[in-house]
């Protein structure tokens, strides 16, 4: 499997486990996701949760991690 996929998969189960409200607890966490550029990462990310032709893998990873982080799920190599 590709790596955008798992990546989108690890995202999935951060995404649910921290909640509907996981963009306004990631910029409470993460200083980069309460700036214009943070917002246009989960934007650009959860897009590609839609459509897994969009985004960019390093932006998933970015956001995947640092939800995976509030979440309390230990990164795993991708």
């Amino acid at each position: 499997m590709p790596i955008k996929q798992r990546l989108l998969q690890r995202f999935a189960k951060a995404k649910e486990m921290v909640g509907p409200k996981w963009r306004e607890k990631l910029a409470q966490h993460d200083p980069f996701f309460d700036t214009r550029t943070g917002e246009a990462y989960m934007r650009s990310v959860a897009q590609a949760y839609s459509d897994a032709r969009r985004g960019h893998v390093d932006r998933i990873e970015r956001v995947t991690r640092a939800l995976e982080r509030i979440a309390g799920i230990t990164s795993s190599p991708i």
